[in-house]
């Protein structure tokens, strides 16, 4: 019984600095410092809740916590600029993406114009001196009296170019003043004429100036 009576307080002997040591650690800071250093720290300018949290600080700081907020911020702080380096990188990958695209489809618009201009090449013509016709189309008015064709016909249009008949046909129109027309590139190298008012069309080629 003294045995069992003697480890009891043997116990308790250990376990009372063990609570004193836990109780001082969970003690509040503020209330620890003595009241000299409490007033030359300016800590008496603090109010309640200041001190609280100053208190929650240094509580922090003891176990741990704040410098793991700290490295946990700086964590999410360069997870953060790696997330923004990726976006830049993305966004920029988007932009020279549709840079190509564009870059390509102004390349196959230019390439298409070139091929169009070429096909159009042989019915550009030196008709007057500096005027210089790309021809798709061209439509104009007889200057004077038209009466048809036959042979070498020749026709002077009222935007200054002159033509003649290509062909060997003869086509006798009743007379029309100032008849508008219409000239057409053909096949190779060709060109066809309508005549407003008439149906068939006749084959002509342009009168260079020298």
């Amino acid at each position: 019984m003294q045995t069992l009576r003697r480890s009891a307080m043997v116990v308790i002997w250990f376990a009372v600095p063990c609570v004193g040591a836990r109780a001082a650690a969970e003690a509040k800071f503020s209330a620890t410092v003595p009241a000299a250093d409490f007033s030359a720290a300016g800590l008496v300018k603090l109010t309640p809740d200041e001190l609280a949290r100053l208190d929650g600080l240094v509580r922090d700081f003891k176990s741990g916590a704040l410098e793991q907020a700290r490295r946990d911020a700086a964590v999410a702080a360069a997870a953060r600029v790696q997330a923004e380096a990726h976006a830049a990188r993305a966004e920029a990958e988007v932009k020279a993406a549709r840079a190509e695209a564009t870059a390509k489809n102004q390349a196959a618009e230019n390439a298409e114009k070139k091929a169009e201009k070429g096909l159009l090449a042989r019915a550009k013509i030196l008709l007057t001196p500096g005027t210089e016709i790309e021809y798709a189309t061209v439509e104009s008015r007889i200057v004077g009296e038209f009466r048809g064709w036959e042979g070498r016909t020749f026709f002077r249009l009222e935007n200054g170019q002159r033509w003649q008949t290509a062909g060997e046909g003869t086509y006798v129109s009743p007379p029309l003043l100032n008849p508008a027309i219409k000239i057409v590139p053909g096949a190779l190298g060709s060109f066809w004429m309508t005549v407003e008012g008439i149906k068939p069309r006749v084959k002509v080629m342009p009168i260079v100036a020298k």
